[in-house]
């Protein structure tokens, strides 16, 4: 099974800058895209799988949003606009997950039920 069949939230495109530490060093990332647990970033050098790291970023209203993140999955592609790591967000606050789902409502598109 892939990594994006086991997701239980959805995931919209959405493009804006994370920063990030990986072995002491700050690096500049964006995403690729966001749900309410996780998000995929642009990276040639991911921590491993199972890792832990911080991210900073700033989302909707919300400004230098500080979260601690593990990697749940790593693309080491040939091309570099698609290397990268998917990251579960640990214990994010609710005014994160409010602006990540205000978001994701205004992108994504639901069936009509």
């Amino acid at each position: 099974m892939k990594a994006h069949e086991r997701r239980i939230s959805m995931r919209v495109p959405a493009q804006f800058k994370v920063n990030f530490i990986h072995e002491g060093d700050y690096l500049i990332s964006h995403t690729r895209d966001i749900s309410i647990d996780g998000m995929f970033l642009y990276t040639e050098t991911p921590p491993a799988v199972h890792e832990h790291t911080e991210l900073t970023f700033s989302i909707g209203n919300l400004h230098d949003v500080v979260l601690k993140a593990e990697v749940v999955w790593v693309n080491h592609a040939h091309s570099t606009k698609d290397s990268g790591m998917a990251v579960k967000f640990i214990d994010p606050q609710e005014d994160l997950v409010a602006a990540i789902l205000g978001i994701i409502h205004r992108v994504a598109v639901f069936p009509e039920q």
